[in-house]
C-alpha cells in the first residue's frame, strides 16, 4: 500500500490541501487542529472538486451542485459514500495510506 508523507503545517487549520496522487487520483486533505482526514476528491454527485468547497470542520460542500459530505466518515447525503483513506499524525508529519 503506497503512503504519502507531508508536514501537518502544510495544511492550514480547519482547510484543505489537495494532492495529486495519480493520473487519475487527486485525494483532499482536511485539517482541525492536530486531527486530519483524507478522502477521494471528485464529488460522486457531480463530479466537482471537494477540495473547492465551504468546509466547516465537519462537513464539505462540493461547489458545483452543494452534495455534502462529512469528510470523517465519508458518509454523503442521498446514501452516497465518499472513499476515505487512512491517516496519521505523528510528530507533525501525517501519513496517508492509498490502497494500490
Amino acid at each position: 500500500m503506497p503512503e504519502i508523507t507531508l508536514q501537518l503545517s502544510e495544511i492550514p487549520n480547519r482547510g484543505c490541501k489537495l494532492l495529486q496522487v495519480s493520473e487519475r487520483l487527486r485525494v483532499a486533505v482536511f485539517r482541525v487542529d492536530d486531527r486530519v482526514t483524507a478522502i477521494n476528491n471528485r464529488c460522486p454527485h457531480a463530479g466537482g472538486s471537494f477540495a473547492e468547497g465551504e468546509f466547516d470542520g465537519t462537513i464539505v460542500k462540493c461547489p458545483m451542485h452543494s452534495f455534502r459530505v462529512d469528510v470523517w466518515t465519508g458518509k454523503g447525503n442521498a446514501g452516497k459514500t465518499v472513499t476515505t483513506y487512512p491517516t496519521s499524525v505523528s510528530g507533525g508529519r501525517i501519513r496517508i495510506a492509498i490502497p494500490d
